[in-house]
């Protein structure tokens, strides 16, 4: 998995997009925060990482290299948060992060998942849209009608 500093420009899903900022892309020998987190906002976190919107599809699988166990965490999907003129992005495996390594995410980041909007839903897109992710948004709709063109 690729390493960000939290609430650096996230260039992993293409250049020229500074309103994309990465939250939780942590890596082994790189320093990040610590701490306990309000019991809401990791619940909200969780939910919002149970199905994910998800404006492309990688072939691959994060793997957490924090863990010492024979089976790391694994994970394949993103989660994109809507915030103050950013949109965050972090790998599923930041609940992860939290629950077994006690990252601490960025306080702008959890107010921005507590006031997340349900994903996929209409609120959801405008506020990505808003902060300019249309490029975002109109590639999670190719994917839709890929899927949906698909045999079977």
């Amino acid at each position: 998995m690729a390493w960000f500093q939290d609430l650096g420009e996230c260039d992993y899903f293409g250049v020229g997009k500074p309103w994309l900022r990465a939250v939780g892309w942590l890596q082994r020998g790189k320093p990040f925060p610590l701490g306990a987190m309000q019991p809401q906002v990791y619940a909200a976190l969780a939910q919002l990482a149970k199905v994910p919107w998800q404006p492309s599809i990688f072939l691959g699988w994060h793997t957490c290299d924090l863990c010492t166990s024979a089976l790391p965490a694994t994970g394949y999907q993103n989660v994109f948060v809507p915030g103050d003129g950013v949109i965050y992005v972090c790998p599923e495996l930041a609940t992860h992060y939290i629950s077994a390594h006690d990252y601490a995410p960025p306080a702008c980041f959890c107010d921005a998942v507590l006031r997340c909007p349900p994903m996929g839903s209409p609120e959801y897109l405008a506020a990505i849209l808003a902060i300019g992710g249309r490029g975002l948004v109109e590639a999670a709709f190719r994917l839709i009608i890929f899927e949906r063109m698909q045999p079977g």
